[in-house]
């Protein structure tokens, strides 16, 4: 169950950290007229295409992939403190 805590609790920080940030850069390329393309590989985080009056933004499946990874390195971090901290995490001594 801590865990899966973890796991949770760091996919959903990075989650909004990422969109938080993506949005950010959405309308910063929006405001300046620009096109921009954020992708990790094949997975495109944001997309701002100009056409010739309007911009499209989109969101897409890299966002879910960055709070995948997110969530996998905070389970990490939490597996690698828990195992530090020794057989007596529960004991005061």
């Amino acid at each position: 169950m801590r865990d899966l805590k973890a796991f949770a609790l760091g996919a959903v920080a990075v989650a909004v950290l990422a969109y938080t940030i993506a949005a950010a850069l959405a309308v910063t390329a929006q405001a300046a007229g620009r096109s921009l393309d954020v992708a990790l590989g094949p997975f495109v985080v944001v997309s701002v295409a100009r056409e010739t009056t309007t911009a499209v933004t989109t969101f897409g499946s890299g966002l879910f992939l960055v709070a995948l990874l997110g969530g996998i390195a905070n389970l990490a971090a939490a597996q690698l403190i828990r195992h530090r901290s020794g057989r007596h995490r529960d004991r005061v001594e």
